[in-house]
């Protein structure tokens, strides 16, 4: 009889300080929040952000909106930037994100290098349907038909894939998915080893156990999602034939430098890891500067031409 009462009150104890906070954390991690006017100041875009605003007006005024309907039936929008070439780059943005601010300056570099662009906004993003995001395990099939969008719509054949953040853990698990008759290279940039590994590193910084409300958000993730938020990337890079290249600083505080290095070893074609000593997160390619840029594009010329 002790023992079950003993047994009981820790269950009430669980249930109280670990999982009821993981329950509300598992909403307030996976929802859709309001979308925010960008603003920039007083975050790892600051000191870029006059380069930032200026690429991103320029591809708004010259990009058109495009949609698609994803296999689960979500209308999911885009901005096309068609500068008459046969190579696209896609950019995928990264968690709850103004996409155009994580991609402006990269999507201006591509297009000097003879790209079109298409900047798409992840589901439960701006104007993208969705209540629910998955951190990119369902984000992965959704870029397969944005692939496909671009292969019927523009005929380009020649496709780059460069996701920021939850967008290169987008990449990374459809990596073994794309077609590599049409996506010749994929980058990642500070994209996490799962969101398993990135919920509970954003938990640890506040001081809250992963042993204790991991499990419960990972439960409901599965009832609720369909998905298991503890897939590792890694699982997918490791059967991909596509040429890879990783992006990551090492004053990354959101994404720890250590998760693009994992993603990067287990990655099975063609690839390279470009170091940006001090760089934060999601800012890496501005931040490495012409070297950064040039080793990427080195990279990008011999495998898409």
């Amino acid at each position: 009889m002790l023992a079950l009462k003993i047994l009981l009150a820790a269950a009430a104890l669980y249930a109280f300080f670990f999982a009821a906070p993981a329950a509300v954390a598992y909403h307030h991690i996976f929802a859709r929040k309001p979308d925010r006017a960008f603003d920039g100041s007083e975050t790892s875009f600051t000191p870029y952000l006059d380069q930032i605003t200026a690429c991103r007006d320029r591809l708004l005024a010259e990009g058109r909106s495009v949609w698609i309907v994803s296999r689960d039936g979500l209308r999911l929008s885009g901005i096309y930037v068609d500068d008459g070439s046969d190579k696209t780059a896609i950019f995928l943005h990264g968690y709850r994100a103004d996409y155009l601010a994580c991609c402006a300056v990269q999507a201006a570099a591509f297009r000097r290098e003879g790209y079109n662009i298409l900047l798409i906004r992840q589901r439960a993003h701006g104007d993208s349907e969705g209540t629910k995001t998955t951190l990119g395990l369902v984000e992965q099939y959704d870029l397969l038909d944005w692939v496909d969008w671009v292969r019927r719509e523009t005929g380009t054949e020649r496709i780059v894939v460069y996701g920021v953040s939850m967008g290169g853990a987008t990449a990374a698990y459809a990596s073994d998915k794309l077609d590599p008759a049409a996506v010749k290279a994929i980058v990642d940039d500070c994209g996490f080893t799962s969101p398993y590994d990135q919920i509970a590193w954003d938990g640890k910084k506040r001081g809250i156990p992963a042993w204790g409300v991991m499990p419960v958000i990972r439960l409901l993730a599965k009832w609720h999602l369909q998905v298991d938020i503890r897939t590792p990337a890694a699982d997918s890079l490791a059967r991909t034939a596509i040429p890879c290249f990783f992006l990551h600083g090492t004053a990354d505080l959101t994404v720890p430098y250590s998760q693009g290095v994992t993603n990067w070893e287990a990655c099975a074609s063609d690839k390279e890891l470009y170091t940006v000593e001090g760089g934060g997160h999601t800012v890496s390619f501005m931040a490495g500067g012409e070297p950064c840029q040039r080793a990427l594009f080195t990279f990008l010329r011999k495998h898409v031409g």
